[in-house]
């Protein structure tokens, strides 16, 4: 049985995405236990309400006010995360419903899978034991093992992840960056003049470095910033030194920049990709959503950024939507039958670690939709 400081302890370590699946299920079990006797699973939202009451009430706030306010707010935003995840955990449990998928195999998920190509065409495969690579004068896996490969005399290098893959590259200005599957960024091996430029097709999580342009000898100006662009086909996210998300997949509607930190400048790109039709500053918390203008939303970043931290996140998305975002990480097909209800929204938290059956028959247990995995096509009907 968890005390309060464990529970606490609990609750950071999945605010920072470091919790283990182990201790997920903790989690999920206390939270189940805070359940009201009689309270109607159907109704998620009063399920949410009750729950957020209950550990509010049942963990010692005098700890909780020691904590600094960015620990509060990280806390408040993995609770209300995992929390509506808890969803599809309690009515599985609650329920008699049978919700065994039909499979003849298993979609094991995505691993940390890239390729890196050289100016001259060069490619050459990443390895898939190690978590990232830096980019400097030579090429260096984080645990410092060097890559065999051309030294990097400047030129410009394309990072590329397949479906079912995902990688961490290192600029030379040591901006880092996290690539997710089927994603691909082009950059400079080393960054000079007023502006640093990368593009990308695809999602990635930038934490830009600060980086200034060098003193002139004898002159004694204002520090100046050099800035970050990020150019994808339909628009440019400038920045100064910031932590954002950019999705922009060739088969999703929009392209949705969202910020974590700092301060970032969206612009969006006419069809000839010279002027700039409309642009927007954004602020931490807030999502840009181009498809052709702009308009900002206030998000959860959590969830947006689920992915970088090892989970798969959704709260209140189309079944689409959702199966396509499945379909980059675990690499497989999907094919809807005429009754699937392709428009009907879900709420979910399922590890990214876990084969594509427990993401499925989390979705499945609603009653409302079934799968069926054939190789590596799942089958979608009502």
């Amino acid at each position: 049985m968890m005390n309060d400081k464990e529970r606490l302890k609990l609750i950071e370590r999945i605010s920072y995405g470091i919790a283990s699946d182990d201790e997920l299920g903790q989690y999920n079990a206390w939270c189940n236990s805070l359940q009201e006797p009689g309270l109607p699973v159907a109704d998620f939202g009063v399920l949410r309400t009750s729950m957020l009451t209950n550990i509010n009430r049942k963990i010692d706030h005098v700890r909780i006010i020691r904590l600094r306010y960015y620990k509060i707010a990280s806390v408040a935003a993995a609770l209300a995360a995992v929390v509506f995840g808890l969803w599809f955990y309690n009515f599985r449990l609650l329920s008699n419903r049978k919700v065994e998928i039909v499979y003849q195999n298993d979609i094991a998920p995505g691993k940390n899978r890239a390729t890196l190509t050289f100016a001259n065409g060069k490619t050459i495969k990443l390895s898939d034991t190690q978590q990232g690579v830096t980019v400097g004068k030579g090429l260096k896996y984080y645990d410092g093992m060097e890559i065999a490969a051309e030294r990097t005399q400047p030129q410009l290098l394309t990072a590329s992840t397949p479906r079912g893959g995902a990688y961490e590259i290192t600029l030379s200005d040591g901006t880092r960056v996290w690539m997710n599957a089927d994603s691909k960024l082009s950059f400079p091996s080393s960054f000079s003049g007023r502006e640093r430029r990368v593009s990308l097709k695809g999602e990635a999580y930038f934490e830009v470095a600060k980086s200034y342009l060098s003193k002139v000898k004898g002159v004694k100006p204002a520090k100046e910033r050099i800035p970050f662009i990020v150019v994808t086909d339909q628009q440019e996210v400038t920045v100064l030194g910031t932590h954002f998300n950019v999705n922009s997949y060739g088969d999703e509607a929009v392209t949705k920049t969202t910020l974590l930190e700092g301060s970032v400048r969206v612009a969006v790109s006419d069809s000839k990709k010279i002027l700039f039709s409309s642009s927007c500053i954004l602020k931490p918390g807030e999502q840009a959503i181009n498809d052709g203008g702009i308009r900002i939303d206030k998000v959860d970043v959590e969830e947006v950024v689920a992915w970088k931290n090892g989970s798969t996140v959704f709260q209140d998305k189309p079944l689409e939507s959702i199966m396509r975002e499945l379909s980059r990480w675990y690499d497989i097909n999907v094919v809807y039958a005429a009754d699937a209800p392709r428009h009907e929204f879900f709420s979910g938290a399922v590890s990214r670690k876990r084969n594509i059956s427990s993401v499925l028959e989390r979705m499945q247990t609603t009653g409302s939709v079934r799968f069926k995995i054939e190789g590596r096509t799942v089958i979608v009907t009502k």
